[in-house]
């Protein structure tokens, strides 16, 4: 890491420093001073430093929280962290999920990816280390076999959509090499796709598009061309299929296939970086995003590579009729992002009495869910409760510090209390937390006014 440095993103108009240890962000007021400083320690490196390293921050509560700027060693400097490229970037407040862990860490504390997550469990083999103690995915049919790949390198978007849920019952630690990946989850896709649109995690979606892979009737396989356990390029892969390719074209003699057939790009999500476009083409479309694409997609999602049926993919589409997410979870009792949205689409309704007993329930089954607590708090004061909303906001604002919508009903809760000094506070800090956050700021503007 180099340390330390400073580096100013003009779009969002904030400053950070980057030390050994720790990430500082700062705004200059009116006056040329520094203003809304956040600062917080460097915990976790996620990456192999091949394309980027991006740096976590655990909070005290135990959260992770990814830092708004990475380390990209094609340009050996700083630049933000992929989706940050722009005016509200989520700075120092987007949480790592653990669906996001999953294809970074070997278990749910962030840890190095072992043998576990392609060979299934290691402790038989670790005993006795002889054929047959533990799974060899080369064993497997060609499609259990590439379902070991695609369990973490098949991402369709990283916006716009949601890409995956899980089956019912499946937590997000439950894919075991061998199974089916349609077992697992279900995959979405925008419906109006541009056909040359590349992501940073998008090797897997891409490929599955290739004529290549569509006409090998299982034959490629993603360790066609990779070893599995180094990640390298094996030399003439293509070959292997292709012989007769270029044949006696001496202008072509010890030219690589993929430096014409599967060019370096750089994903509209991670501007800073090159990828190859494992989209393989006979004459590849050749664009170099200069920007981020952060355009709202207006379009439905539909089904990708697995069947999804007709409820899931209504919740994907953001239905409002409370009976998908009612049927929804009723097949899946203890699916606390479904009974969040089925919470949420209760209060649009102005059901605040069904929709905090929803919620509740929600926040039961998972205490560190804050945007379960900062809709249940709405549902009470819309019920009349503004004592149990208040109540709720300061749990969850305990739990989740950097949490902006909580804070800013947390204001909310103390100015309809007639507690102007906390109203303050809460807004203010909301503010220094997201300052392009217009509703707070808004707030806190007409609070000062009256």
């Amino acid at each position: 890491m180099v340390s330390p440095t400073m580096f100013y993103h003009q779009s969002s108009n904030r400053y950070y420093r980057v030390d050994a240890s720790s990430m500082r962000r700062h705004q200059l007021d009116a006056a040329g001073e520094e203003t809304l400083v956040v600062a917080k320690s460097i915990d976790v490196a996620v990456g192999s430093g091949n394309h980027a390293i991006t740096y976590l921050h655990r909070t005290p509560q135990g959260r992770l929280l990814e830092l708004p700027l990475s380390w990209y060693s094609q340009k050996q400097s700083w630049a933000m962290s992929p989706g940050y490229d722009r005016p509200n970037h989520e700075d120092f407040r987007r949480e790592i999920s653990d669906s996001c862990l999953f294809c970074h860490s070997g278990s749910p504390q962030p840890s190095p990816i072992g043998c576990n997550r392609c060979h299934g469990p290691v402790a038989q083999h670790l005993q006795s280390p002889k054929p047959g103690t533990i799974l060899n995915p080369a064993k497997l049919d060609a499609q259990r076999q590439l379902d070991v790949c695609l369990q973490c390198h098949l991402q369709t978007t990283s916006a716009g959509i949601q890409d995956s849920v899980r089956q019912p019952g499946m937590n997000t630690w439950a894919f075991q090499p061998g199974m089916a990946l349609s077992d697992y989850k279900m995959l979405f896709v925008r419906e109006t796709e541009d056909e040359g649109r590349l992501e940073i995690n998008s090797a897997g979606y891409r490929l599955l598009q290739s004529a290549c892979f569509q006409k090998s009737e299982g034959r490629l396989q993603c360790t066609t061309c990779h070893d599995p356990h180094t990640a390298k390029v094996r030399v003439k892969s293509c070959v292997q299929c292709h012989a007769a390719a270029h044949a006696g074209d001496q202008r072509r003699e010890g030219a690589s296939c993929e430096s014409c057939h599967m060019p370096k790009r750089r994903p509209v999500d991670a501007i800073h970086t090159s990828i190859t476009d494992h989209k393989i083409a006979r004459e590849p479309i050749i664009t170099h995003a200069t920007e981020e694409d952060h355009g709202p997609y207006d379009g439905k999602a539909i089904p990708f590579y697995i069947h999804a049926d007709p409820l899931t993919l209504a919740a994907v589409n953001r239905s409002d009729d409370p009976s998908v997410y009612r049927q929804l979870t009723q097949r899946d009792p203890k699916n606390v992002p479904m009974l969040a949205m089925l919470g949420k689409v209760l209060l649009r309704r102005n059901e605040p009495v069904e929709a905090a007993k929803v919620l509740e329930r929600a926040a039961t089954l998972d205490p560190s869910c804050t945007d379960c607590l900062a809709h249940l708090a709405v549902a009470n004061a819309l019920r009349g409760d503004l004592r149990h909303s208040l109540e709720i906001l300061r749990k969850a604002v305990a739990g989740n510090p950097d949490h902006v919508l909580a804070r800013i009903n947390l204001g909310i809760a103390y100015e309809s209390l007639g507690d102007r000094a906390q109203a303050d506070d809460a807004y203010s800090e909301a503010i220094r937390l997201q300052p392009d956050s217009t509703e707070a700021a808004e707030r806190r503007r007409r609070l000062r006014q009256r």
